[in-house]
């Protein structure tokens, strides 16, 4: 079985996975080479009703960690073009739960289907969800003007390197 290595992370102001974001979630991620995962207690300040996750938080974890499987496992810069999210039980606010994603399939040489669960800290499915991300090369992004140059180069240094 695969190790699990830390992920180098070069944004920090990301609302999912920024550290020095003080609103966000500070998602840290890992890898074993074929999945993606990351552990986070998710903070009062983004509950929905009373004890419960607002439902939109929850997407944004399932896009974060499909976002890292797809740039770390296919090598690419990437967009979500689409996304769906099913609710299978609530999470509660400060309750440790665990994400995993991975690459599902290479639609083409521009696209990949990526699948995503978030679990909570008795291993039940909270939520799952399958997105479809459009892959790009880092000309292509340069060339979009959608990072600035200089993190790009940094992204493209080191987004697939371990920490």
């Amino acid at each position: 079985m695969a190790e699990w290595t830390a992920l180098k992370n070069i944004d920090p102001h990301c609302f999912a996975c920024g550290q020095g974001n003080a609103h966000g979630l500070h998602m840290r991620f890992f890898s074993d080479g074929e999945r993606i995962r990351s552990r986070l207690v998710i903070p009062e300040h983004l509950r929905g009703w009373h004890t419960l996750v607002h439902g939109g938080v929850l997407a944004t974890i399932l896009d974060e960690a499909m976002s890292w499987a797809a740039i770390h496992l296919t090598g690419h810069f990437i967009l979500t073009q689409e996304m769906t999210v099913r609710f299978k039980r609530p999470v509660r606010i400060e309750e440790e739960v665990r994400v995993e994603s991975a690459v599902a399939e290479r639609i083409s040489p521009r696209k990949a289907l990526l699948k995503a669960e978030i679990r909570n800290s008795s291993g039940e499915v909270c939520a799952e969800s399958s997105g479809v991300f459009a892959l790009f090369t880092a000309e292509t992004f340069t060339r979009m003007n959608l990072v600035p140059e200089n993190m790009l180069d940094a992204m493209n240094e080191s987004m697939w390197r371990s920490a």
